[in-house]
């Protein structure tokens, strides 16, 4: 249920589409949109890094007219020739038990309004307001059993909810889910987000918050 609070979260502000194989530019935390025959990505970028980490929402709407996969896997972020990692599950995971250097602070859950559709079969993102967030500085540090060095089981469910996943998407349906990049040693100014969904690839340029 909480996964559904954000799809197709990036479309709720109505940014014109721009073709897939154009550098759509823009206020991405207002939301970016790019479109083609097979496909609407929207893209929307958190105001505030979060923990030194660029956090993105990304949501795809099939028109493919056939099932297509999408994952993190379909997602790249550069920085010029440079690429940026994208911070995978399982690290994120080892944050909430206190494993690595980012202590309590980790990932948090991001979330928007739930998705509907009308009944022409087009996405109505009317109530969408923007990311909002469960706690300030990431998930509350009474999520992690210290004793254990285990994260609590609802932050990890929570978590999940949210983060993107391999999936596959069906015909005339959407979905997708949340990104966080590792930790930026350097803030870039702009980073370029790749996203590649039924054989096109759609680019956006993102400016970096502080």
């Amino acid at each position: 249920m909480v996964r559904s609070l954000f799809l197709a979260a990036a479309c709720a502000l109505a940014a014109p589409a721009v073709l897939a194989q154009d550098l759509v530019k823009g206020d991405a935390t207002a939301g970016l949109v790019s479109k083609t025959s097979k496909a609407e990505v929207h893209l929307i970028a958190d105001p505030a890094l979060n923990d030194k980490r660029l956090v993105l929402k990304v949501v795809v709407l099939n028109l493919s007219g056939a099932p297509q996969p999408f994952g993190p896997d379909a997602v790249s972020i550069s920085a010029g020739d440079a690429p940026i990692a994208i911070a995978s599950r399982d690290s994120l995971v080892a944050e909430l038990a206190g494993g690595s250097s980012g202590g309590g602070e980790t990932a948090q859950a991001h979330s928007g309004a739930a998705m509907t559709v009308s009944g022409t079969g087009q996405l109505d993102v009317s109530n969408y307001t923007g990311s909002a967030s469960a706690g300030v500085g990431g998930i509350p540090t009474s999520a992690i059993d210290r004793g254990e060095r285990r994260p609590n089981a609802q932050a990890v469910a929570q978590l999940d909810q949210v983060l993107l996943r391999p999936m596959t998407i069906r015909a005339n349906g959407a979905d997708g889910g949340q990104l966080l990049t590792e930790r930026l040693r350097k803030r870039p100014p702009e980073v370029t987000v790749a996203i590649a969904f039924a054989g096109e690839t759609h680019r956006f340029a993102v400016k970096v918050p502080h």
